[in-house]
This record gives C-alpha cells, sequence and structure tokens, in this order.
C-alpha cells in the first residue's frame, strides 16, 4: 500500500507519543479509522527518517517524474499501429527512449496489453456439441476426489532446435483480445516428447526416437511407448491401474487397434479417447493440461538460451521437467474445472485463443 505524506506524519506522531508499534497500531485502528495500519517495519523505518532526514517522505521522491515528450509518444502509437508484436525492447531500440519510459506510455497513456498467443485447432461441425457433453461428464465426475486423483492427461509436443514456436515470448499489444494466430514456414530438426499430468505431478518426459534417434509418431512405436515405459512409470507410484483414468487426444497412431487394445485391457472401462469408454472431444487441446499449460511452460524454460543440438534439447526438458515444483503442477491441474467450465459458458467454443498476459 502507497502511503500519503500525511498519514506517515500521522503515525509517526502517535508512535512517538506511545514509544510501542502494536499501541500505535491500536490507536490508529480506534481513534483515526484506519483499516489498514503500517506495520512495524514500516513505522520504525518512517521514525528513523524524521530522526536523520528531518522528513517522512520516502527516500528519492523529490521531484515529480519528468513529462513523455508528445513526439515519442506518437512515434510508438505509428510503431504499434503497424506492427502490434513489435516488444518493448524493440520499440525502446527503434525510439531511442528508454524501455521503463516506453513501457509506461503503451500501458499509461496508450491503454495497451500484451496479448499472448495460444493455438488452436478450427471446430468443425458437431464438435462443439462434443465438447458440451464431455465438459458436462467431466465435471459432474471432478465432484469425486478419487476421479480427481486419478485423471491422467496426456499429449505429445515437438520441439524443435531452433525453438519454434516458442509462444510464450509471442505478444500483441491491443487495447482488447485480437484473437490473433500465427503461421510459419519450415521445420528444423526436431524431437517429439510424451508426458502425462496428474495429481501426483508429472510423468516423463519420454522421447519418441526409433534406434536412439528422432523419429514421427506411429501406431506402433506409440503402442510401444505406452507398454515399455509409460505403464511402469505409472506403475512405480504405487496406484492400482484399474483405478487411473487414461485420456488421449484422437491423434491416429492413439487410436490403433493394437494401442486400443492394450489401453482398454490396462485401464478396464477408463479410457478417455476417440473410440475409448469416454469420447474424447475431437479438436480440444484447451481442455488438457499438457496443452494448455506444460508445454508452453516447458518451451519458455528450455528455449530462455539458444539450444546447439538434439542431445542438448533432451537434457534441457528434462532439467525443466525436473524443476517444475509440485504446487505449480497442482495450480494448472486444479484449473481443469474452471476451463470446463468456461467451454459451458461459451457454448461449446474454443476458450480465448489469445490470453492476456498476467
Amino acid at each position: 500500500m502507497v502511503w500519503t505524506t500525511p498519514q506517515r506524519v500521522q503515525a509517526v506522531s502517535a508512535y512517538l507519543r506511545t514509544g510501542s508499534p502494536v499501541l500505535t497500531q491500536r490507536g490508529l485502528r480506534r481513534e483515526h479509522g484506519w483499516r489498514r495500519v503500517p506495520s512495524a517495519r514500516e513505522l520504525r523505518q518512517w521514525v528513523r527518517g524524521f530522526q536523520t532526514r528531518g522528513t517522512v517522505a520516502p527516500v528519492g521522491i523529490h521531484a515529480p517524474r519528468p513529462r513523455v515528450p508528445v513526439a515519442l509518444v506518437r512515434a510508438i502509437r505509428r510503431a504499434l499501429a503497424r506492427n502490434p508484436r513489435l516488444s518493448v525492447r524493440r520499440l525502446a531500440a527503434r525510439t531511442g527512449a528508454q524501455r521503463s519510459t516506453v513501457y509506461n506510455v503503451v500501458r499509461g497513456q496508450l491503454g495497451l496489453f500484451a496479448y499472448k498467443l495460444q493455438l488452436v485447432q478450427r471446430l468443425k461441425r458437431g464438435d462443439k456439441a462434443k465438447r458440451l457433453r464431455f465438459c458436462r461428464w467431466a465435471l459432474a465426475k471432478w465432484r469425486s476426489p478419487r476421479f480427481r486423483r486419478c485423471l491422467i492427461m496426456t499429449d505429445e509436443a515437438q520441439f524443435c532446435l531452433d525453438g519454434t514456436v516458442n509462444k510464450q515470448n509471442a505478444r500483441i499489444w491491443g487495447t482488447e483480445n485480437p484473437h490473433a494466430t500465427y503461421e510459419q514456414e519450415g521445420q528444423s530438426p526436431s524431437i517429439t516428447v510424451w508426458c502425462g499430468v496428474w495429481a501426483k505431478g508429472i510423468i516423463g518426459p519420454f522421447f519418441i526416437t526409433e534406434k536412439g534417434r528422432p523419429t514421427t509418431v506411429t501406431g506402433p512405436r506409440y503402442h510401444a511407448l505406452i507398454r515399455d515405459q509409460v505403464v511402469p512409470k505409472i506403475e512405480e507410484q504405487g496406484v492400482p491401474l484399474t483405478k487411473l483414468w487414461f485420456q488421449q487426444d484422437g491423434a491416429t497412431p492413439h487410436t490403433a487397434r493394437s494401442v486400443l487394445n492394450f489401453l482398454g485391457a490396462t485401464f478396464p472401462g477408463k479410457v478417455i479417447s476417440k473410440k475409448g469408454d469416454v469420447l474424447w472431444p475431437p479438436r480440444s487441446p484447451d481442455l488438457t493440461v499438457p496443452d494448455y499449460w506444460l508445454w508452453g511452460h516447458l518451451k519458455d524454460e528450455v528455449y530462455r538460451r539458444p539450444v546447439h543440438s538434439l542431445g542438448q534439447l533432451k537434457r534441457r526438458i528434462r532439467e525443466a521437467v525436473g524443476r517444475v515444483p509440485q504446487s505449480t503442477v497442482k495450480a494448472a491441474y486444479d484449473n481443469l474445472p474452471y476451463r470446463l467450465r468456461a467451454c459451458l459458458h461459451g457454448r461449446g467454443g474454443h476458450l480465448e485463443h489469445v490470453l492476456p498476459r498476467s
């Protein structure tokens, strides 16, 4: 809380009379009707400043902030009108102003916000009805603590050597949500990563490889990954597989007959998938924890510094997963019912695909 100079004077006067932070706080509440009172530390700092400097004003506040030139505001406005994806760093380089000044102009004077890209798939006829049906089912099941503890949401993602697309670093300035999309050309060397997220944390990462080299996902490779690596890792958690719900999207390798037969035998009656026990709605990455949180978080961590080889990329991914606190996983996992309700509120449409930066 920012305390005004008259409030500081009143508090210091009361402190000098009582000599006790607790008595001062009680007096400010009782006699002056203050709902919030300064802490003992703040009171002592103000008294010390009054005794040494003869003032209760904060150190360094002596003159009003200089006004930003009108020409600079106009230059920033024109630059963002031509390209709303410019970062504060680039705006500062173009205008010759400090970054803090540019940020204050963009937020304070132009009233713009930085929106973050989120990649989504175009919904087709009938998709909204399927999304609504799943959201109603999932919200009803979410009331059960057993379901919340036993739902595993899984997905694969590609990590490219050059870092595209790190949507965590893509921002669009605007006064309201621009609903923009991102297109890219070309493809750098990449590796496919599988992860699962549940109440106990992150399962993985596992890499889709053939003879130690990155490769594409096929039905047999996905089957071998789930059978030989994922299921044994889940069994280490000590939870019976028959109690777990296993969610996957409708990608073609996921719905191969051998894969669905294995999943049906491993998680009887509890496979959430296309052609599974519970139908997973198509084109719904915004409803899975890996898609709406994990991949963006990992890519933001992995690509903080340039990556020079696929081996280094794999090490970075493992280290980034290992550093994720359980509290962060829980917060992202607990966000699922809010997204399900938002989908219902939006009548089955996609959630906002460009989100304001927090």
